[in-house]
C-alpha cells in the first residue's frame, strides 16, 4: 500500500513539473475567469495578462525567461495561452459581439411599422416612389429607428431627384447606425450628384474605415478624387478597388479598368507616366 501511495505522489509531482508555461497561465486565468459573474473582452484580457505576469515572475526556468525576453516571445506566449484557455475552460470565454448589420438591417419589431414597410417595398418595385414615401413615413411614425425604412425612403427621394431629403434621411439612418454601409455608400452617391465631391469623399472614406475590404468605398472615393483632379489619390483608390473586385470575380472590374485607362491617358499627357507606374507597382498592378 505504501509503495502505491509513493508512486502516486511521484507521478503527480512529475505531471506538475511537466506543465508548460502556457498551461500554467491558462490554469490561473481559468480560475480568475471563474470568479467573475460575467465575462467580457476586458475581463478576459485582464485575467490572461495578469496570470501571465504572475506565472512568469514566479518561474525560475532560465530558458522560459529567455523565450519571453522579446516582444515576439511575449506575443507568442499570449497566443499559446489564449489557445490553451479555449481548450481547458471554453465556457468562460467572452461571448462574441453581435453583428451590427444583423441587428440594424432587420425587420421592425413593431408589426404596424413592418406592415407599412412591406407595402412600401411593393410600391418601390412598381416605381411608384411617392406612394412608397407615404407608406414609409407611416412605418417611421411607428418605429423612428427603423434603419431599413430610413434607407429606403432616402432611395425614393433620390429617385425623385429630391437630393436634400435623400441626404436628410440617410443622415438619420447614420445617426442610428454610423457604420451602415448602405447609407454611407448611397449618401456618397447623392453628394456626387450634387457635385459636392469633397463631402462625398468624406462619406466614402468613412465606409473604407469601417469596411476596409469593401471595394465600394475605394471605388466611390476614387471617382470623386478624379472629379477634383487629385489623380494620384484617385488612382490609388481605384487600384485597391480593382484588386478587391478581381479577387471577388466581380463584373465591376470592367469599370475599374476603364477608369484606370482614362487616368493613364491623362497622366501620360501630363508627363506623369512614371508616377502612374509607381502607384501601380505599390498596388501590385502589372502594367503591360
Amino acid at each position: 500500500m505504501k509503495k502505491t501511495f509513493l508512486l502516486f505522489i511521484t507521478l503527480s509531482f512529475f505531471n506538475a513539473k511537466s506543465q508548460t508555461l502556457e498551461e500554467k497561465i491558462a490554469a490561473k486565468a481559468c480560475t480568475c475567469l471563474e470568479k467573475g459573474k460575467e465575462v467580457n473582452e476586458e475581463i478576459y484580457r485582464n485575467c490572461l495578462t495578469n496570470s501571465m505576469a504572475e506565472v512568469v515572475l514566479k518561474d525560475k526556468d532560465a530558458k522560459s525567461r529567455e523565450g519571453i525576453s522579446t516582444v515576439e516571445g511575449i506575443k507568442s506566449l499570449l497566443q499559446k495561452s489564449d489557445e490553451t484557455i479555449s481548450k481547458t475552460c471554453s465556457k468562460f470565454l467572452p461571448k462574441a459581439p453581435e453583428n451590427k448589420a444583423d441587428i440594424y438591417y432587420n425587420d421592425s419589431k413593431n408589426k404596424e411599422a413592418q406592415n407599412s414597410y412591406t407595402v412600401a417595398k411593393d410600391f418601390m418595385l412598381a416605381k411608384n416612389y411617392k406612394l412608397a414615401i407615404e407608406a414609409l413615413q407611416i412605418a417611421l411614425k411607428q418605429d423612428p429607428n427603423f434603419v431599413l425604412a430610413l434607407d429606403d425612403i432616402a432611395v425614393c427621394y433620390r429617385q425623385l431627384e429630391d437630393y436634400d431629403n435623400a441626404i436628410k434621411y440617410y443622415k438619420k439612418s447614420l445617426d442610428i447606425y454610423p457604420e451602415g454601409e448602405y447609407a454611407l455608400m448611397n449618401i456618397g452617391v447623392v453628394y456626387s450628384l450634387k457635385s459636392d465631391y469633397k463631402t462625398a469623399i468624406d462619406y466614402y472614406e468613412r465606409l473604407i474605415k469601417y469596411q476596409p475590404n469593401n471595394a465600394e468605398g475605394y471605388f466611390g472615393a476614387g471617382k470623386n478624387y478624379l472629379q477634383i483632379n487629385n489623380d494620384e489619390k484617385a488612382l490609388n483608390d481605384i487600384f485597391i478597388a480593382h484588386r478587391i473586385y478581381t479577387a471577388d470575380k466581380s463584373e465591376y472590374t470592367k469599370d475599374t479598368e476603364m477608369i484606370m485607362g482614362a487616368i493613364y491617358q491623362k497622366m501620360v499627357k501630363e508627363n506623369k507616366e512614371s508616377i502612374f507606374k509607381k502607384i501601380a507597382a505599390e498596388n501590385n498592378i502589372v502594367i503591360e
